[in-house]
């Protein structure tokens, strides 16, 4: 499925496995690392997931891991395994370019952003910054400054956006572990474009600091990895509350579930109608609800989103606007200036909007515990080709209601491409949704003839 040439079948792992190795002294840290730096190196030309990489630092970071797991001081299951970072997420010492055209002279940060401080103090290595569309304003990673980064399962492909980078990289086992950002689906988005996992916290469930803001409201910071297991692990080292926690299995059949029940009417292509629709049939569970969404404006609000981010992004990069306009494209120059051009009115309407669209979807998780939709509407796409207006129709309204949800893999088109399925939780509730995902994953293995047999 992937790129020819790609594809290190170690490194295609996921990081459950790859610590279970370094646990069984299967291979040192230090070989890991350079064996993942050299991979890197080999994808620049093909997929060009990284914009920084700090090679030196990296492999400093791993022999101290190999000190530790020498002497019994690990710090984590996951010490000694490797992350990247969005490009909008501060690594002290690395530059934030944000996705525009700094070129050698991006701002260097002094600081890690608390996420990135909290995985380091789990004995996790930063390999380097990602490729991200424009100050996270788009969802196809076509930048025209760092270079387009390529879905590694089709070549001439997005990956999705704005956290391509972040989704590539994990795919092509660049990396164990992504960080990305996610205001309207941009975790999400790409997780089922290249058939990754992939979380959005809730709202204030993890700390957006040294995080360039695109919109305040909507913004969070979430990982990608190669398996729902893997973020579930993960997942006590990034939230505020901090440390390990037990893991617990999901009953799958004693769980309340929420569908959305006409999502034909939606748009969906016919690949994931006919596999959602399967998944939907088979799926086991104490009440099943379906829900009606396609009466639902999703356009407005869409735009209303886009509105929101456009305004602020104003403010946040007003700086660099003034002082530096190259740095951006000519179409990102021309949104913000839209968004500019707007009325106070007309950024009271886009709020009242955007709450009324979280009010609406928390309504859709009354009296049940999840929600499930396709992630998206369609796989990913051809550069060549113009981006769907309604990719985010799906993701975008549960940052506005700030609830949690996740994409994990249902399927593979008829062309070979993955889709995924989204899992929507109340805010707050990330471990119970992360103990879900690792449940519905096992089962949808356990069912992968069925949902892969695409007409």
């Amino acid at each position: 499925m992937f790129q020819s040439g790609i594809c290190d079948d170690l490194l295609s792992k996921d990081a459950t496995e790859l610590a279970a190795c370094l646990q069984r002294g299967e291979f040192s840290i230090q070989a890991l690392t350079a064996r993942t730096l050299a991979a890197i190196t080999r994808s620049k030309d093909s997929i060009n997931a990284y914009v920084y990489l700090d090679r030196e630092g990296a492999m400093n970071a791993a022999r101290a891991a190999d000190v530790r797991r020498r002497m019994g001081q690990t710090l984590s299951p996951f010490d000694g395994l490797t992350v990247a970072v969005k490009d909008n997420i501060d690594v002290a010492g690395m530059p934030t370019a944000n996705g525009l055209g700094y070129r050698g002279v991006a701002p260097i940060a002094r600081e890690d952003a608390a996420v990135v401080a909290r995985l380091r103090a789990a004995g996790l290595i930063v390999l380097g910054k990602l490729n991200m569309h424009e100050i996270a304003l788009g969802a196809t990673n076509d930048n025209p400054h760092w270079g387009r980064c390529e879905n590694p399962l089709r070549a001439g492909f997005t990956p999705g956006g704005s956290s391509g980078g972040s989704a590539a990289a994990v795919a092509a086992g660049l990396c164990a572990f992504a960080l990305g950002t996610d205001t309207m689906g941009s975790v999400r988005i790409p997780a089922s474009y290249c058939g990754v996992s992939g979380l959005k916290p809730g709202r204030d469930s993890v700390s957006t600091n040294g995080v360039t803001r695109l919109c305040r409201q909507l913004d969070t910071v979430g990982p990608l990895a190669r398996s729902s297991r893997d973020l579930r692990a993960l997942w006590p080292f990034l939230q505020d509350a901090g440390g390990e926690d037990a893991f617990g299995r999901a009953d799958l059949a004693s769980t309340h579930w929420a569908l959305v029940g006409d999502f034909e009417q939606l748009g969906v292509a016919a690949d994931i109608s006919a596999a959602f629709r399967r998944f939907a049939d088979a799926l086991p569970g104490a009440v099943q609800r379906r829900r009606k969404f396609a009466e639902t404006d999703f356009s407005a609000f869409r735009r209303a989103g886009l509105l929101m981010c456009e305004a602020e992004a104003n403010v946040t990069f007003a700086d660099e606007l003034s002082q530096m306009p190259a740095l951006f494209s000519d179409e990102l120059q021309r949104l913000l200036q839209w968004g500019a051009a707007r009325s106070a009115p007309d950024l009271v309407r886009a709020q009242d909007v955007v709450e009324t669209a979280g009010n609406w979807l928390r309504g859709q998780l009354q009296d049940v515990d999840f929600l499930l939709t396709p992630t998206t509407l369609q796989t990913a796409f051809p550069f060549s080709q113009v981006a769907p207006v309604n990719q985010a129709n799906l993701t975008a309204c549960v940052n506005m209601a700030g609830l949690a949800a996740a994409s994990i893999p249902l399927g593979v088109s008829g062309d070979g491409l993955p889709f995924g399925v989204q899992i929507i939780a109340r805010a707050g509730a990330e471990t119970a949704l992360l103990d879900t995902c690792v449940a519905l994953e096992q089962w949808l293995h356990s069912k992968s003839s069925t949902y892969n047999e695409m007409a």
